[in-house]
């Protein structure tokens, strides 16, 4: 017969994901390659001449403790980007944080586009997430970060989560910009408040560092004008953060996109008319 088991009792420990990936390029070459389950890493073609990569989450989320490791780097001249197959989903969790670390470095030269999917935050769920960036003055880098609370199309609400995402880019050593967005408890009565995300449900970051940052204020100012939410942009020496707020998740994908279109091809001096593709897997 089976024994009782009292519900007072401490709840077993159940195994946890330890996954990582690390991809690494130099010129067009591929110099490193590195997967352990559950994380995989997919090479498509892209044309002209670029590089993509594209990481994925085979268990498809993370919860209680979870720990996913990325790592990207670029140098000698390469031109990255890289992405992932899919919205990651942070499910309930019974106490321990799932952990997400992205670790980018950039030297000589190399251009990096990190542009990750949307993360979402189910209710109960538990998110650290950690962005650490090393860079030399010569790199660019275009790095995309963004936090979705709930699926209001499910009827989703957050009565009880937390959120901790950390970003740390340092030039040649140097830390130049830390930036850390921390939430507990009731999400849906913290973000309406005016003081904090003021009703908004779905919130994303994309930086652009480079020497000549500074000379994109403006376009990105106006390309923000044109959102459905609110966005605003900022620069510091060498550095252009943009912020997106929406009230849900599908209005700041599209505003997320079509900022992002004519930015990308205003960095490769095109114009806005002839935007720069977006990796395929966010059609998918």
């Amino acid at each position: 017969m089976y024994g009782a088991t009292s519900q007072s009792e401490t709840p077993p420990t159940l195994q946890r994901l330890q996954g990582s990936a690390r991809v690494g390029f130099s010129g067009t070459r591929l110099t490193e390659l590195y997967q352990a389950n559950p994380c995989r890493v997919m090479l498509p073609r892209s044309p002209g001449g670029g590089v993509e990569a594209v990481l994925l989450n085979t268990a498809g989320g993370i919860t209680d403790g979870d720990c996913l490791n990325y790592s990207i780097s670029a140098a000698a001249g390469a031109q990255v980007t890289a992405t992932t197959q899919a919205a990651e989903k942070v499910y309930r969790s019974r106490g321990a944080d799932s952990q997400v670390q992205c670790h980018l470095m950039l030297t000589d030269g190399a251009f990096l586009e990190w542009l990750p999917q949307e993360t979402i935050l189910f209710d109960g769920g538990a998110l650290g997430r950690q962005t650490c960036i090393e860079m030399d003055g010569d790199s660019r880098l275009l790095a995309l970060d963004w936090l979705l609370f709930g699926r209001l199309a499910s009827g989703e609400r957050l009565h009880s989560a937390r959120v901790r995402d950390r970003w740390r880019l340092r030039r040649d050593g140097r830390l130049i910009w830390a930036d850390d967005f921390r939430l507990q408890g009731d999400l849906e009565s913290l973000a309406a408040r005016p003081s904090l995300l003021a009703g908004a449900r779905a919130l994303a970051t994309l930086i652009y560092a480079a020497p000549d940052a500074g000379q994109y204020l403006d376009p990105a100012r106006e390309l923000l004008q044109r959102v459905a939410g609110r966005a605003g942009a900022s620069e510091r020496p060498g550095l252009l953060i943009c912020r997106f707020l929406a009230d849900d998740g599908l209005t700041l994908r599209r505003d997320v996109e079509a900022f992002l279109l004519p930015f990308r091809a205003v960095l490769r001096g095109q114009p806005q008319s002839t935007p720069m593709p977006l990796p395929r897997v966010w059609a998918c």
